[in-house]
């Protein structure tokens, strides 16, 4: 972008102050000259590149830790529901005329040792392991959408943060050149050579630069609050300053960051492992339906003039009650599939809406930002700089002055505000497709 040339601007208020002031030797010029201010300002000795930003939220950000915790927590699921039950081992003791007889007192007292296990039909096991192991999938796929999303964020109130900085600085720069102007307008009252409106509205300018940048040290204070609580620091720690940000071309068509979506978003992979755990929890309920199986081998020691003996029983689980729970829990269970399919959906075209609203803004944004570049700003710095030489000759009332001076401020705020929506908006379609399309 061509620069905003404010040192040749100052320089000609300067001239023109000089030109006018110069009876007035009581006028003193450069009072106000340096005046900087200081509302919110930090530690500017750094400059931060959203990279580095990022990997700090990469390890301190809580809620990205706990979304891995709870992907880690999945991951063990499958092993579990797909293992046997636990084994039962028992002891019994039949006495004979009081409790626990020794096998020695009654010919009918005796000890028994035993162990059962309960078998459940086949097929059962394996069916809980795998929808454990879907849903452990669609976990993964979940952080993986924290890790974006929160990514994304960050990004976005990086961007902000370096709008807003540049907001602050350009206010500052135009509220210094606005007192010269101020300076300048006074001086010709004094002489007779210009009017006291003029002053007065250079005075309320001034009035409304202050309010202005007020109100962007204050917004400004605000994204830097919300970037040390993504990155789990103190609210008021010092950040230092974003660098300089460059546009980032966007070279794809919106066909090709659509076409891979379901591949590539993890908000729609999750969904679609929920929807085939939903689809294999349907077969469980299934096989429901059918019975369970059980097994005890028993010891049993009488008295020592009795041989031992061993007793082996088998169980069947008969669901006689089929009508009233496994029925109803298929039915559950295709209408929890039926949900899933429907929220995959739903993710699916709220996805592909953003991918395209994104899109959208992405390239009108770099349309406007080239008409700044190439014909708003260097047209409105050139008439600005012509007014300042016809106002000096007297050619061009101080209204004219001020009205292109409120222009130029106008633009190049305009131009950095739609340079930030242009890197937030690939930040935001960034989580959508998988793909890093910012700068790092």
């Amino acid at each position: 972008m061509p620069a905003y040339r404010v040192g040749l601007l100052a320089v000609l208020a300067a001239q023109a102050y000089a030109q006018s002031a110069a009876p007035a030797a009581g006028i003193q010029q450069g009072s106000h000259d340096e005046t900087r201010s200081s509302v919110g300002q930090t530690d500017s000795t750094q400059s931060l590149t959203v990279g580095q930003l990022v990997n700090e939220l990469m390890e301190s950000n809580p809620a990205l830790r706990a979304a891995r915790f709870r992907f880690e927590a999945a991951t063990k699921r499958p092993s579990q529901v797909g293992t046997l039950p636990e084994p039962k081992v028992s002891y019994t003791n039949f006495g004979v005329g009081h409790p626990f007889s020794r096998p020695n007192d009654s010919n009918f007292a005796y000890q028994g040792v035993g162990v059962s296990q309960s078998i459940p039909y086949p097929g059962k096991l394996a069916l809980a392991s795998e929808q454990a192991r879907r849903e452990a999938q669609s976990e993964e796929q979940m952080y993986r959408a924290a890790v974006v999303d929160a990514i994304a964020r960050l990004k976005v109130a990086y961007y902000d943060w370096f709008y807003l900085g540049k907001a602050v600085e350009i206010t500052e720069k135009d509220r210094d050149l606005m007192e010269r102007f101020e300076r300048i307008a006074r001086a010709r009252y004094t002489v007779g050579k210009g009017i006291q409106p003029d002053v007065l509205r250079a005075q309320v300018e001034l009035s409304t630069l202050a309010q202005q940048l007020e109100t962007f040290e204050q917004r400004r204070a605000s994204v830097e609050a919300q970037i040390n609580s993504l990155l789990n620091r103190p609210i008021d720690t010092p950040i230092g300053k974003p660098v300089e940000l460059k546009l980032s071309p966007l070279r794809f068509q919106l066909s090709d960051l659509l076409g891979p979506l379901g591949e590539s978003s993890p908000d729609l992979r999750a969904r679609q492992y929920q929807t085939e755990s939903a689809s294999v929890g349907i077969e469980r309920a299934k096989k429901e339906f059918r019975p369970d199986f059980g097994v005890n081998v028993q010891w049993q020691h009488t008295g020592s003039r009795f041989p031992d003996y061993y007793m082996a029983t088998a169980e069947v689980t008969v669901p006689v009650f089929f009508w009233r729970k496994q029925r109803y829990g298929l039915e559950e269970a295709e209408a929890r599939f039926q949900e899933s399919r429907q929220n995959y959906r739903a993710t699916r075209e709220q996805l592909l809406f953003n991918a395209k609203d994104q899109y959208l803004i992405a390239k009108s944004t770099e349309r406007i930002l080239a008409l700044y570049e190439s014909g708003i700003i260097p047209q409105a710095s050139l008439s600005l700089e012509a007014t300042i030489s016809a106002y000096e000759v007297g050619t061009v009332d101080f209204l004219t002055l001020i009205n292109n001076f409120q222009n130029l401020l106008k633009y190049e705020m305009q131009y950095y505000e739609e340079l930030a929506k242009h890197e937030q908006a690939l930040a935001r379609l960034e989580p959508i497709i998988g793909q890093t399309l910012t700068q790092q």
